[in-house]
């Protein structure tokens, strides 16, 4: 009786490599043609951008007298919403009683194209994080949390 482990296996092989193929050459016709899709969507992208305009304020306009400010900042492909927050140090071992910002980092951060949180999964080579609207991906070594707390900490 012959073998018939070595066929079996050439089968399975080039099954995987057609898929593969066929997977990949949507992807780049999903990638090529991104407003084809915001078309069969009936023009609801349409919403998401304005309402994203509005809620984005402006990092250029002063901070009210004891209020907070917000500030958005680009670090590793997506945006993160900082929130500066005024604290005084009342204690009496501070010489002065001067304010000091209290700085938040709202998580998770923002696709820069369409304002979705992105959502996070642990790979081998470290962590990636995707937006599950658009599809826009990056790549980091550490988590959300921990680059949220070293942004807050260089202010």
């Amino acid at each position: 009786m012959a073998s018939r482990t070595g066929p079996v296996i050439i089968q399975l092989v080039l099954t995987y490599f057609i898929i593969a193929f066929i997977v990949r050459a949507i992807r780049r016709t999903r990638k090529a043609s991104p407003h084809q899709a915001e078309r069969d969507r009936g023009g609801l992208s349409s919403v998401p951008n304005t309402a994203l305009s509005a809620r984005r304020p402006s990092s250029t306009v002063p901070p009210r007298s004891g209020g907070f400010r917000r500030e958005e900042r680009m670090y590793n492909g997506v945006v993160w919403q900082m929130v500066y927050r005024p604290h005084r140090d009342l204690s009496q071992a501070s010489g002065s009683r001067a304010p000091v910002d209290e700085v938040y980092v709202e998580e998770p951060p923002r696709c820069p194209k369409c304002g979705l949180g992105v959502v996070e999964t642990h790979s081998w080579l470290g962590y990636r994080w995707a937006c599950p609207e658009c599809g826009t991906r990056s790549r980091s070594p550490s988590s959300i949390e921990q680059t949220a707390r070293m942004l807050a900490r260089q202010r």
